[in-house]
């Protein structure tokens, strides 16, 4: 067996696996709430920021991290009613 593919499985044994049960199950619920606060147009333009910052805020310009920023803000606002 490769190398990569024993040091992959020992890295997934480390990984706390009830955790991720617990995090999946909470955004397939109560995470889903939120998502829905964003239209489908604001949902793609987030994955799409997402993709093009790779991971690196810098990689996005002020205007784009802005606008990450500003939907967030959106998913977080606390709804009354």
């Amino acid at each position: 067996m490769p190398t990569w593919v024993l040091r992959v499985l020992t890295a997934a044994r480390r990984v706390p696996w009830t955790r991720v049960i617990a995090a999946v199950g909470w955004l397939a619920t109560v995470g889903r709430k939120y998502w829905d606060r964003l239209t489908p147009d604001e949902r793609r333009e987030v994955f799409d920021l997402l993709r093009r910052s790779k991971g690196q805020k810098s990689n996005l310009s002020k205007a784009e991290q802005d606008r990450v920023a500003e939907l967030l803000k959106k998913i977080r606002e606390d709804r009354l009613g």
